[in-house]
């Protein structure tokens, strides 16, 4: 999706730039300039400098773990960082574990591969234990992007079905959350997806929202 994924990289580039230029402006002016006391000049410019430093520490933080493709085939799941052709990071299929091979600290899932929605999310998360330097761990991958520039797939829908495909051919053993077939609008059988059916809720979510919107405006104008 490319015109989304520029415009949220150009919104990052504007924080920077916004939080960059206020920095800027607080050392060059003096408090009567800025029309502020000089403990708001100082608390504004602690204030940006904050702001600043946490967006620079998080892109030196996840500058190595970045990457703008999901490639699902017979190998298995790779992550690709396009800017510089660099695998981020890599699970082939032979690593995929059940969970009866990771100790959960709460409880344990009844299925290997699951998925569930965060609170400040839109979008699902799929979590299922791989093994990955002969230790079994717990990988979560919501079929996005992790770049600035890259962060929504258009084809995000097929990308899940690929891989509960592939996990079927070459992990039979591994169990799936038959709600994420459900989910997804994919038949467990046949593994197709039914567009015609996410067309249709679509639909009749957005009806849903304009309604309310539209009652909603109607009372607090009236």
């Amino acid at each position: 999706m490319i015109i989304l994924n520029f415009i949220f990289g150009l919104f990052w580039i504007f924080c920077v730039l916004f939080f960059l230029a206020g920095l800027i402006y607080f050392v060059a002016h003096s408090s009567e300039e800025t029309g502020l006391d000089e403990i708001g000049s100082v608390a504004a410019f602690f204030i940006f400098l904050a702001a600043l430093s946490g967006i620079v520490v998080l892109l030196i933080y996840s500058r190595k773990k970045m990457y703008t493709s999901t490639i699902i085939d017979e190998k298995g799941i790779r992550y690709l960082n396009k800017f510089n052709d660099k695998i981020v990071k890599e699970f082939p299929w032979s690593s995929f574990s059940q969970k009866e091979d990771f100790v959960y600290v709460l409880e344990s899932l009844q299925y290997d591969i699951n998925s569930s929605t965060p609170t400040k999310s839109l979008f699902d998360q799929f979590y299922w234990p791989v093994l990955v330097n002969e230790k079994v761990e717990i990988h979560t991958d919501a079929f996005l992007g992790k770049h600035f520039f890259s962060m929504f797939y258009a084809n995000r829908l097929e990308l899940i079905r690929t891989f509960l495909l592939g996990v079927r051919h070459y992990k039979p053993g591994i169990t799936i959350d038959p709600s994420i077939f459900a989910n997804h609008y994919i038949n467990p059988e046949t593994y197709v997806i039914d567009y015609r059916k996410r067309r249709r809720i679509g639909i009749i979510g957005s009806l849903i929202c304009v309604f309310v919107l539209a009652i909603l405006y109607y009372w607090i104008v009236y």
